[in-house]
């Protein structure tokens, strides 16, 4: 009885299962169309989605099958069903930033907003409670890595059959992998700052000329060992600077190669701060330790580390080298502040055209400098209106028995302009203190002239527990091969870092543009720092690269002599940056300035311009940086390198950096990256 009472009971729950699976809807079948779908980034086309995310919802369908660029628009839907939060959000990634023309949306959603990202991270919202009237909905542009669909939860199902994302005109950012990677080294070169680009074979920087290798130079480097399993650094010396080369005949991973200075097994930089430092005559030009630059009413500092003249005897003769023939027309002479007992007492002063035939020396008397810290001028010699390219100042006498000083030195002409020159001295003495003691060279920009390159460092010495920049150089090294020839090169002083009187700081030389074939110019590219960061411009003449009394600098509305009169051509830029002549594409003949907004923002951006001095359009934001993954790091300086890019795709490099000394140990830190800007297709 029991045992028939339990068959009944088995075969009755199988009739009702089987009752129960005929009511259960059926997933339509999974269908993954085969195509050939290829992405050539031209306009109109559709934009391959690397992922869907919907981190909220409920949903029925297959995600990697809705996303597939092969599936017709009317099969293999997703159903939203329902949230956990009161919107849906679907958030489509790509694998680069693409301009975005407009999405198409095939489902019964009535009301969206639409957001975009640069770096999958931060959203911002361009469209909000869009009402769809339309499956296209137009986004005239807008550049994105991620864009992020939030749509209104409803008491009914939602069913999407089909979204895609058509690509607009303009410019695709992608990450340059390849590239990147041969700059995270375990061996050797382990890292670096400061990266600029040349090209050796030829010095063309036009983009897509033809080169066999790109030079690099950088600022402060890692030098060592790293461990490649965890990427920590195994051992370090950190110089302050290095080069590198790429060949471009070889593929990319065999490619690279670094070079610095020995000193015996010891690492060394290329290029040493020793021409700058000390109590040489060179600093009797520059502004360094003065209020205000270029100017009669300056205050000299009494600091000793570096700022004025001392002759290794009490006796000593000063020659200037004006490179022309100029009208000098008055002197300005400050004395030695740092130790006024040691101080010129009397001088001879003479003038010649050729180095030869001088000008009877007039004498003239200097007091003693009283020490303070703000000093100003001993003495003032005006109304000379002599002609001459040379001048000579003979210390006869000192307030001392052993040496001879002087602290500046100011040269005008008649129009009031400041005379620069190259001094030529007696014996200095180079005795080394304080902050003199870390000085180093990180280089800036350079450009290629004749087989020479010719970069503009910064002198950097320690202040605090920070540093300071005090002056800009100008080094000259022979191209041999197409290598650096470091050891060969020649350290030469600028007047190209200036403190004005409105309290701002101008510094030159982060980036150049070699404008020879289209105007005749160089331009230098520099800052001023006051209120903000602000870009400003000088040009010159090739064959006057050495000589800085005929440069000129951009006033507003013309190029004058006076370095003082320059004006900001557009702010928000970087200590390091570049404009760059466009020779084709969608702004061909037209000049592009890359920067990193703020310096440290992480946005990286251009603005376009008619001429290399402006007037420049309003910043275009293209990539923002992401380095969130790394202890305390931060982003710095971007540029575009016309030396390693080729008509229709551009390379730009930025820097990474930490907060945190310790973090500097991960070697995934302290390398440049790249970016490619690559232009959509007609």
């Amino acid at each position: 009885m029991k045992k028939g009472l339990s068959i009944w009971i088995l075969t009755f729950l199988m009739i009702l299962l089987t009752a129960c699976k005929e009511n259960v809807p059926t997933e339509e079948e999974i269908i993954i169309p085969t195509c050939s779908y290829a992405f050539t980034m031209t306009k109109g086309e559709v934009i391959p989605v690397l992922s869907l995310d919907l981190p909220y919802s409920t949903t029925k369908g297959n995600i990697e099958n809705f996303i597939n660029p092969c599936k017709p628009e009317d099969i293999n839907p997703l159903t939203l069903t329902d949230s956990s939060i009161r919107t849906h959000q679907m958030i489509f990634t790509f694998d680069a930033i693409y301009p975005l023309d407009s999405i198409n949306i095939i489902s019964n959603i009535e009301l969206l907003s639409v957001e975009v990202s640069l770096d999958t991270i931060s959203y911002d919202r361009i469209l909000s409670n869009q009402t769809l009237t339309s499956e296209i909905l137009d986004l005239g542009g807008t550049m994105a890595k991620a864009v992020k669909l939030v749509i209104p939860l409803s008491e009914d199902d939602l069913t999407v059959d089909d979204i895609r994302f058509k690509l607009d005109e303009g410019l695709i950012i992608q990450e340059d992998e390849d590239l990147t990677r041969q700059f995270l080294r375990y061996n050797g070169w382990t890292g670096a700052d400061g990266i600029f680009t040349f090209n050796l074979t030829n010095g063309d920087e036009t983009i897509g000329a033809e080169k066999s290798t790109v030079g690099f130079i950088f600022s402060d480097t890692f030098v060592g060992e790293v461990y490649s399993n965890n990427n920590l650094r195994k051992t370090s010396i950190m110089i302050n600077n290095s080069l590198g080369y790429l060949d471009t005949s070889k593929p990319i991973d065999e490619a690279m190669s670094f070079e610095y200075g020995m000193a015996g097994i010891t690492p060394v930089s290329p290029f040493i701060s020793d021409a700058y430092i000390g109590l040489k005559a060179r600093n009797l030009l520059d502004g360094d330790g003065l209020t205000i630059s270029q100017s009669e009413y300056a205050l000299l500092s009494n600091s000793s580390e570096g700022l004025s003249y001392r002759a290794s005897s009490n006796q000593a003769e000063i020659l200037i080298d004006l490179k022309n023939s100029e009208i000098v027309d008055k002197l300005v002479i400050w004395n030695d502040n740092s130790n006024p007992n040691m101080g010129a007492k009397d001088i001879l002063i003479s003038f010649s055209e050729d180095n030869m035939n001088f000008s009877t020396p007039i004498p003239y008397t200097l007091d003693k400098a009283s020490g303070s810290s703000n000093e100003p001028y001993t003495l003032k010699i005006d109304d000379l209106h002599t002609d001459a390219r040379y001048i000579k100042i003979e210390l006869v006498s000192s307030y001392d028995q052993n040496v001879v000083g002087l602290g500046k030195l100011m040269i005008f002409n008649d129009e009031e302009e400041f005379l620069f020159g190259e001094i030529t001295a007696s014996p200095s003495v180079d005795t080394l203190m304080g902050n003199e003691l870390t000085s180093r060279l990180w280089l800036q920009d350079g450009v290629v002239i004749n087989n020479k390159l010719y970069i503009f460092p910064i002198l950097v010495k320690d202040e605090g527990e920070a540093f300071k920049v005090h002056n800009v150089g100008l080094i000259e090294t022979p191209i041999i091969n197409e290598r650096i020839r470091f050891e060969q090169a020649n350290y030469y002083s600028t007047p190209l870092q200036v403190k004005t009187e409105d309290g701002g700081t101008i510094f030159f030389g982060a980036g150049l543009l070699n404008n020879v074939s289209r105007d005749g110019y160089i331009y230098i590219y520099g800052y001023k720092d006051l209120v903000g960061r602000h870009l400003v411009v000088g040009r010159f003449l090739p064959e006057d690269i050495l000589n800085f009394n005929n440069w000129t600098y951009f006033n507003g509305d013309t190029f004058v002599k006076d370095i003082n009169q320059v004006q900001g051509l557009i702010s928000k830029v970087s200590p390091e940056l570049s404009v760059t002549y466009m020779p084709s594409g969608m702004y061909e003949g037209k000049y592009m300035l890359t920067v990193m907004e703020d310096t440290t923002s992480g946005k990286i951006s251009y603005a376009i311009s008619d001429t290399p001095y402006g007037t420049f359009s309003a910043y275009i934001n293209i990539y923002e940086t992401n380095v969130s993954h790394l202890r305390g790091a931060f982003t710095y300086n971007a540029k575009l390198h016309p030396a390693l890019s080729k008509p229709g795709e551009y390379i730009v490099s930025y820097n990474v950096n930490t907060t945190q000394v310790g973090a500097l140990s991960d070697a995934r830190i302290y390398y440049p990256r790249f970016i490619k800007i690559i232009e959509v297709k007609k």
